[in-house]
């Protein structure tokens, strides 16, 4: 799933702290206060076995990124949002004090998990006041939509932390269909490739290209040329969210209910995914080449 380091810099003000820059932060506490009072939002690496609520609370050690977006200074708590034992995400309060001690514990650990996590330690967020409504641009949405149909690559879109850790070996555009195919195979074989949030994000996937489509059609008059190309992907839309739903229900039985995040065993839901997505992505392939074909006549 490829995103930039700072996808969202459109509309936000960006600062990225690496564990270098945060070693002149002698009380972290002051720290995140000190930029919620400036509007920002600060997302920072903790260990999670120190936080309560979280799945590896006291049971295993887990470097991992903590939103917080206010505080409560008479009762000496963080307000925030995370996982929680279920993989809801969900809001939270953080005593300081554990907060703290989260935090300092993390720091121990950087050099032992992956380099993003030294390399991007903070990022402290604040939203743009915009003023007016974002304009998307079609310009843009065509060259994406060109490159992900024809699967266009194009390393400049490596981050520099997944390149580290994982090299140049990637899978642009809808070539990335063959990998997910490919490894539905493996895990038909009990081989893990795959767990539900490749699936969830398909779905989203899905959905958000459904909404640029129907924005743009409805912006440059298209309804007409466009709308039964957009019944269709709707349906493809519908396809990769049933997919969504059948591998989260069974991933949640085989998984005592626990959890969304481990080895799917049920062979017929997966060889159902299979079909969905095997079907789906050829469909998709044909119908985007005709929305594009309608967008670039404009």
């Amino acid at each position: 799933m490829l995103e930039k380091d700072y996808f969202y810099e459109d509309v936000s003000d960006i600062i990225d702290m690496s564990s270098e820059h945060m070693k002149d932060v002698s009380d972290i506490v002051k720290f995140v206060i000190d930029n919620i009072n400036n509007n920002y939002y600060s997302t920072i690496y903790t260990n999670e076995y120190y936080l309560p609520g979280r799945a590896a609370y006291h049971k295993y050690t887990h470097i991992h990124q903590t939103l917080l977006y206010g505080y409560d200074l008479d009762k000496e708590v963080f307000f925030g949002l995370g996982y929680d034992g279920r993989q809801r995400f969900v809001e939270a309060e953080y005593p300081f004090e554990i907060f703290r001690e989260a935090y300092e514990k993390g720091k121990a650990e950087y050099d032992n998990d992956f380099c993003w996590v030294k390399m991007h330690t903070a990022y402290l967020n604040r939203v743009f006041d915009l003023k007016e409504p974002y304009q998307a641009r079609i310009e843009i949405f065509l060259k994406k939509l060109n490159e992900y149909i024809y699967a266009i690559p194009d390393e400049s879109l490596l981050r520099k932390d997944v390149v580290i850790e994982m090299g140049k070996n990637a899978k642009y555009g809808m070539q990335v269909y063959e990998s997910i195919l490919d490894n539905l195979k493996k895990l038909l074989k009990g081989e893990f490739k795959h767990d539900y949030r490749t699936f969830h994000l398909l779905a989203e996937h899905k959905r958000g290209m459904l909404k640029k489509i129907e924005y743009f059609m409805s912006k440059n008059g298209l309804e007409q040329n466009i709308g039964i190309y957009l019944k269709e992907y709707q349906n493809i839309v519908k396809g990769f969210e049933n997919a969504r739903l059948i591998y989260l229900r069974a991933e949640l039985v085989d998984n005592n209910y626990e959890t969304i995040i481990g080895q799917l065993k049920n062979k017929e839901a997966i060889q159902k995914v299979y079909d969905i997505v095997n079907f789906n992505s050829d469909k998709e392939y044909q119908i985007l080449c005709n929305i594009y074909k309608c967008f670039a006549s404009i």
